[in-house]
C-alpha cells in the first residue's frame, strides 16, 4: 500500500485503473508501466482493477512481485443480467435489455463505481490518474472514474481508449450524451492506439485536438521458451513447409472464414501446395464451424487447428507469413505487433488501425476486408517469392523497433506523465 513520507520528496503518484472482463491485449501497457523498472525510479504507479476471477489470474501471471496492485469489487450490469438469468429469470434480463430501464439501471451503476472510486482516490491521493478502458464508451466503472477523480481534487486526467468509440448511432448512445460531455470536460488528455481510432473519438468529443494523443501500445520481447523446430515437430510439420498463420480468436469479426476460402483459391493455383500449411491458433464460436468449412474445401491436411498455447509467441515464431483476416471490430491489433517484433511479413486487412501498422508492398500486405480472392492474391504472392517475405520480414522488425516497440511505448507515457505535471 502506498505510503507518504514527509521528510522526502514524493514521487509523482500515477494510480492506473482498469476494467476488463479478463486480462487481455488492452491490459499489456499497463502490465508493462507498472513492472518497469526506469518507470518506478520517477513515478509511483499503483494499479486498480476490477476484480474478477479471470481478471486476476491475469493480473498475477504479467505483474511482478513487488507491483502495488489493488483489486476492487464493483458490480457491473452484465453481471446483474447473467445472475438473472442464471437464476431462472431471463425474461427479467430481457425486459431489461427492451426498455429504457437497462439505461436507468447503468446510470445508478456509475453512481456507485463512483462512489467507491471517490473513496479510493481519497486515500491514495494520486497525482495522475490514468484510465484504461476497452473501448468508448467501454467499461462504466471507467467512465466513473472520471467523476470520481474530479470530486476528489484529481486534476489530470488521462483517459486511454483502445478500440473503436460508438458513434451516436442509436437511441441508447444519444440518450447516453450527458455522461459523455460529462467525461470530456473532466478528462485531461484522451489517448488512442492508432490515429483511426483518434479521429474517430474526436469526431464524438468534438473537442480541441491538444486533448488527443496517439501512442500505440508497445510489445515486450519475450524469451524464447520452445524452439522452432520443436513447435514444428509438435504440429507435425516437415520442417521444409511453408507456414502461413494466424493468431485470434474464432469470431466472424477476425475473418477466418475468408482466410480458408482464401486457401482453398490458392490450392488450386500454387503448385506445391501440398509443402504449405496454415496454423490457425485460438478458441471461440467458430471454431467448429470453421473445422466444417477447411473439411468441405478439401483444406484438412493444411491445417492445425490449435488452442491454449501458453507462449504464443513461440507459435508465431514458426510461421513464415503471419495474416490477420479481421473485416471489422479492430483498433491496433498487438497481436500484429507481436509477429512484426519476431521480423515476419504480416498480410492484413484495411480496416482500422492496421493500415498504420502494416506498410503495403514494404513490411506486408494489405487487402480489402471480406476480400478471400484478394487475400489469396497476397498469399500466393509471398509463397512465390522468399525473397521478398524475407526483406518484407526485415522492415516488418526495424518498423517494429523505431515505432512500436516497449521502450518507445513507456517513453511516450513517461513524457506524457511529466507533461501533465508541468502544466496549470
Amino acid at each position: 500500500m502506498p505510503s507518504d513520507q514527509p521528510n522526502a520528496k514524493r514521487r509523482t503518484r500515477v494510480l492506473i485503473y482498469s476494467d476488463c472482463s479478463f486480462f487481455a491485449g488492452c491490459e499489456n501497457m499497463p502490465a508493462n508501466l507498472v513492472n518497469d523498472p526506469g518507470i518506478s525510479r520517477e513515478f509511483e504507479v499503483v494499479f486498480v482493477y476490477r476484480d474478477s476471477v479471470r481478471y486476476s489470474a491475469g493480473a498475477a501471471a504479467r505483474l511482478n512481485s513487488g507491483a502495488q496492485a489493488i483489486p476492487l469489487n464493483i458490480p457491473t450490469v452484465e453481471a446483474v443480467l447473467g445472475m438473472a438469468e442464471k437464476s431462472g429469470l431471463p425474461f427479467l434480463a430481457g425486459a431489461l435489455r427492451l426498455t429504457g430501464l437497462l439505461l436507468l439501471l447503468k446510470y445508478v451503476f456509475v453512481l456507485y463505481s463512483a462512489a467507491v472510486l471517490f473513496c479510493l482516490f481519497r486515500r491514495l491521493k494520486p497525482d495522475i490518474l490514468h484510465i484504461n478502458n476497452g473501448g468508448y464508451p467501454g467499461a462504466y466503472s471507467c467512465l466513473a472514474a472520471v467523476f470520481a477523480a474530479r470530486a476528489a481534487g484529481i486534476k489530470k486526467i488521462v483517459f486511454v481508449v483502445n478500440s473503436i468509440a460508438v458513434p451516436y448511432a442509436g437511441i441508447q448512445r444519444r440518450l447516453e450524451r450527458p455522461i459523455d460531455n460529462l467525461v470530456g470536460r473532466g478528462v485531461s488528455l484522451f489517448v488512442t492506439g492508432s490515429q483511426y481510432a483518434c479521429a474517430r473519438l474526436r469526431e464524438l468529443f468534438r473537442l480541441p485536438a491538444n486533448k488527443f494523443v496517439t501512442v500505440p501500445n508497445g510489445i515486450a520481447a519475450r524469451p524464447e521458451k520452445e524452439p522452432r523446430e520443436a513447435v514444428l515437430r509438435r504440429l507435425g510439420i516437415h520442417p521444409g513447409f511453408t507456414v502461413l498463420g494466424t493468431v485470434a480468436i474464432l469470431e466472424p469479426r477476425k475473418g477466418h472464414r475468408y482466410l480458408l476460402e482464401a486457401l482453398a483459391l490458392v490450392k488450386g493455383r500454387f503448385d506445391r501446395f501440398s509443402e504449405v500449411v496454415l496454423v490457425i491458433e485460438g478458441t471461440g464460436s467458430q471454431e467448429e464451424p470453421l473445422e466444417r468449412l477447411a473439411d468441405s474445401l478439401g483444406l484438412k491436411a493444411n491445417l492445425r487447428f490449435i488452442a491454449g498455447e501458453q507462449n504464443v509467441f513461440d507459435v508465431i515464431r514458426a510461421f513464415d507469413v503471419f495474416i490477420l483476416p479481421s473485416v471489422g471490430y479492430e483498433d491496433f491489433p498487438n497481436v500484429i505487433l507481436e509477429a512484426m517484433s519476431l521480423g515476419k511479413p504480416v498480410i492484413g486487412t484495411k480496416v482500422a488501425g492496421i493500415p498504420e501498422q502494416v506498410l503495403d508492398g514494404k513490411t506486408g500486405l494489405v487487402v480489402e476486408p471480406a476480400d478471400a480472392e484478394g487475400l489469396a492474391g497476397a498469399i500466393l504472392r509471398l509463397l512465390s517469392d522468399a525473397r521478398a517475405r524475407a526483406e518484407m520480414g526485415v522492415r516488418s522488425r526495424e518498423r517494429f523497433d523505431a515505432l512500436f516497440s516497449y521502450e518507445k511505448a513507456i517513453g511516450n507515457y513517461s513524457t506524457i506523465y511529466r507533461r501533465l505535471m508541468t502544466e496549470g
